[in-house]
C-alpha cells in the first residue's frame, strides 16, 4: 500500500480541467455555493477594484478532474449563475492543465498575518516576536492557509482555549494541517490530524515536518471521526472541525462521540445564516453553546456538553468577533473538507483561504 503522506511526483499528479467565468462582487459568496456541486473544485479571485480597492468583479475557476461536456455544463451555468449575474462564455472554453501547471498554479503566495497569538507566515527567515507562535505554511493543494475567515476564526477559538491545556486533540478536515500546527506549539499536546483527502493528508504532513512537531502531531487518512484511527486516539479534550454545514450536522453524532466528557468542540466552515441548523444539531447530540465568533458571512461555534459547568473565561469571550471579511477561494463540496485549487500572483478572494 502506498504512503498516503508521500509526496506527489513531479509530472505525476492527475490532469485537471478548467472553466472560467466571471461574476459581480454582489453575487459572492451565494454563486460559489451554487456553483460546488457542479465541480470537483471552486476558485475565485478579485477581478476588478473599484477606487477604494473593493472588488467589483470576481474571475471563478471551475477545476474538474474528468472533461466535461462543454454544451451541458454550459446549460447549467447558466441555470444557477446568469440569475445572480454570472457571465458564461459561449462556446464554454475546457481548458485541460497538466500537472506541472496546475501544481505550479495551486501554490498559494501567503501574506504574514497574525492571529491571536499566533503569526501565520511562509517565509522561514521571518522574524517571530516575543511570545508569538509562529507557523510556516505553503497550503499546497489543500484549504487552510491562514487566509480565510473560518481558519482565522477557528485560530481565534484555539487561542482563547489554549488556557485549558488539552492533552488531546483532534482536527478533523485538516486540510493543510494549520490548527494541528497550530494547537501542538500552543499547547505542546498530542494531536490527530485526519482528513478524506489523500492530497491534503501529503500536504498536512509535510507542514507538520516543517514546523517541527512531528513528534506531537499524527496525520491519517479517515472519512469519519468513528473511524479506527480517531476511535483508538480519543477522546478528545479538543476537537477542531472546519469543513461545511452539511457533513458537520451529518456527522454530529460521531463527533460528540470522541469528545471527552469536558471537552470542547470548535466548530466553522459554515455561514452565518447556516449558523441555527448546525447547532441544533449538536444540541439534538447534548451540547450547548459557549461562543459564537463571526467574520461576516462566515460563522464559527464553541461548545461543550449540556452537563458541563466547567466554562471558563477562554470558552466565553464575551462579544461575538465580528470582521468584515470576503469570500473563500476555494471550496470542495463533494468531500467532508472543502479542500481544491488556488491561484497564486492574484489577490484571493477573501482574505480567503
Amino acid at each position: 500500500m502506498s504512503d498516503p503522506a508521500a509526496p506527489l511526483p513531479p509530472g505525476r499528479g492527475p490532469r485537471l480541467h478548467r472553466v472560467r467565468l466571471t461574476a459581480p462582487a454582489a453575487a459572492m459568496p451565494e454563486l460559489l455555493e451554487r456553483l460546488e456541486p457542479l465541480a470537483d473544485a471552486v476558485s475565485a479571485f478579485e477581478h476588478e477594484v473599484d477606487e477604494a480597492a473593493e472588488p467589483v468583479s470576481f474571475e471563478i475557476d471551475l477545476w474538474l478532474a474528468e472533461r466535461p461536456d462543454p454544451d451541458l455544463l454550459r446549460a447549467r451555468l447558466l441555470e444557477v449563475g446568469a440569475p445572480l449575474g454570472a457571465a458564461v462564455p459561449e462556446p464554454l472554453p475546457v481548458e485541460e492543465m497538466p500537472p506541472e501547471t496546475w501544481l505550479e498554479a495551486a501554490r498559494l503566495e501567503i501574506r504574514p498575518q497574525r492571529i491571536g497569538r499566533f503569526l501565520i507566515h511562509s517565509d522561514p527567515a521571518d522574524a517571530t516576536p516575543a511570545g508569538v507562535v509562529p507557523i510556516l505554511m505553503e497550503a499546497g493543494l489543500a484549504f487552510g492557509s491562514g487566509e480565510h475567515a473560518t481558519t482565522r476564526l477557528c485560530l481565534a477559538a484555539l487561542d482563547r482555549l489554549a488556557a485549558r491545556r488539552p492533552r488531546r486533540v483532534l482536527d478533523f478536515g485538516c486540510g493543510s494541517g494549520i490548527l494541528a500546527i497550530a494547537a501542538a506549539k500552543a499547547v505542546r499536546c498530542r494531536v490527530l490530524a485526519v482528513d478524506n483527502d489523500p492530497i491534503a493528508v501529503r500536504v498536512a504532513a509535510e507542514n507538520v515536518d516543517r514546523n517541527g512537531v512531528a513528534d506531537r502531531v499524527r496525520v491519517r487518512l479517515a472519512d469519519r471521526p468513528d473511524r479506527p484511527a480517531p476511535r483508538r486516539a480519543g477522546p478528545f479534550d479538543l476537537v477542531l472541525a472546519n469543513i461545511l454545514a452539511d457533513p458537520l450536522i451529518e456527522l454530529a453524532p460521531a463527533l460528540v462521540g470522541v469528545l471527552a466528557p469536558s471537552g470542547r468542540l470548535v466548530l466553522s466552515g459554515f455561514l452565518d445564516r447556516q449558523v441555527a441548523a448546525v447547532e441544533a444539531a449538536y444540541r439534538r447530540c447534548g451540547l450547548r453553546r459557549l461562543a459564537r465568533l463571526e467574520e461576516r458571512p462566515w460563522a464559527a461555534l464553541i461548545l461543550a456538553r449540556l452537563g458541563n459547568r466547567g466554562a471558563s473565561a477562554a470558552d466565553t469571550p464575551g462579544a461575538s468577533s465580528r470582521r468584515r471579511t470576503g469570500l473563500r477561494s476555494s471550496a470542495l463540496n463533494r468531500r467532508a473538507e472543502p479542500t481544491g485549487v488556488r491561484g497564486r500572483t492574484r489577490r484571493p478572494a477573501a482574505t480567503g483561504g
